[in-house]
């Protein structure tokens, strides 16, 4: 985002969960937020947000963000119903003094059942619509198709996901114990490659000791 903006105020109400979206001015080697928003779609709690984002202009040069929700159901208390992944399509509206933002809810889309995850820890969406999503829980990610992208223009009426899919294991140690415990970024590198980004893995006991070895790293995988 390039742009010589003052940033907007947002005023939530107490007890109100909601995800702010900033957009940045980058330079060679740093970047300045220069706006931040908050979204209109209200959470449970302070433990299930989006994890994840993708943005697209329509046909008018608006531009609409995707935000993946963290629990099924867009939920903390419905999270373990797995299957149930939701996506929020956002537009930024701004009242006529460009004192205030908001990231209106646009619509709530269905994943496919098929990503029959316990959690949804990140998503990319080419400009041709293939979509990657992926789990943290289950060590895997989701491919599937988009509707309504087309060449990196998206219409927000037709937006959707193809019910075909598949669904694919991140690689295992040799005694098939899981390895990659903490993805929390994925991208397409190209059409046979995806490229996946760990977190730290979670301390005091909480997590395996074969977690180690590949949180907070970058990884490669081919598409097979």
């Amino acid at each position: 985002y390039h742009g010589d903006h003052e940033k907007r105020k947002y005023t939530p109400e107490v007890g109100e969960y909601h995800a702010i979206i900033e957009e940045l001015e980058l330079s060679e080697n740093d970047y300045t937020v220069v706006n931040e928003c908050r979204c209109e779609f209200e959470f449970e709690g302070d433990s299930k947000g989006f994890e994840g984002a993708a943005g697209f202009p329509d046909e008018d040069d608006v531009l609409y963000v995707i935000g993946l929700c963290e629990g099924n159901h867009c939920s903390e208390s419905r999270k373990n119903d797995v299957g149930n992944g939701r996506v929020v399509l956002m537009k930024k509206s701004e009242d006529p003094e460009m004192t205030q933002c908001i990231w209106e809810t646009v619509r709530v889309v269905n994943i496919p059942s098929s990503a029959a995850f316990l959690d949804y820890s990140a998503i990319d969406i080419t400009q041709d619509g293939r979509v990657a999503i992926t789990s943290q829980e289950h060590s895997a990610v989701w491919l599937g198709q988009a509707k309504g992208i087309d060449n990196g223009i998206i219409d927000p009426i037709g937006f959707d996901f193809e019910v075909k899919s598949k669904v694919l294991q991140f690689p295992k140690d040799g005694g098939c114990h899981t390895i990659y415990c903490n993805i929390e970024g994925i991208h397409f590198m190209n059409d046979d490659m995806l490229m996946a980004v760990s977190d730290k893995m979670k301390s005091k006991g909480r997590q395996d000791f074969r977690c180690h070895d590949k949180d907070q790293s970058i990884h490669a995988f081919v598409i097979p």
